[in-house]
């Protein structure tokens, strides 16, 4: 009997401890890329991170507590086809709250990943995300950017 009750205690602390871990923030920012129409004149049509289409790009703020970590990766639309990679964070201005002013891709995987690390609620940083697209059957990566916003929230 008490090793049941012991088994069960252990089940339960581990359910506990994989809500807390699922708690903390660790938002998955996906910039979708309609990798067929893009061009320099209509980024904000073609790559969006999924909001209202009256947003651009550079109004985009991810709201963000200490201790997110922050994974940036990128998708073609389904209909186009091609391949997206995310290159660079790098900070423009603000609070550096991941505590960097550029973050690379990690071992050529096209993903960016970043940890709120400073500031105080309200805190704002600008930022630029560099990331290349090729189109289906091109062998050719095409580099653009983008500038959206972090914002520093209070913890829960």
């Amino acid at each position: 009997m008490k090793s049941k009750a012991t088994i069960l205690l252990c089940i339960i602390s581990v359910l506990l401890f994989n809500v807390n871990l699922l708690a903390q923030g660790n938002p998955i920012i996906n910039l979708e890329v309609d990798t067929e129409n893009i061009d320099e004149n209509n980024i904000d049509e073609t790559a969006t991170f999924g909001q209202a289409s009256e947003i651009k790009n550079k109004d985009f703020t991810l709201d963000v507590k200490i201790g997110d970590v922050i994974i940036w990766k990128g998708s073609a639309t389904p209909d186009s086809g091609g391949l997206v990679r995310i290159k660079l964070f790098k900070h423009d201005e603000g609070v550096k709250l991941l505590g960097a002013g550029r973050i690379s891709e990690q071992n050529g995987t096209g993903v960016v990943v970043g940890k709120v690390q400073e500031g105080t609620p309200g805190d704002i940083e600008k930022y630029s995300i560099k990331f290349e697209v090729r189109k289906r059957g091109s062998q050719t990566w095409t580099e653009y950017t983008i500038d959206p916003k972090l914002k520093l929230i209070p913890q829960d």
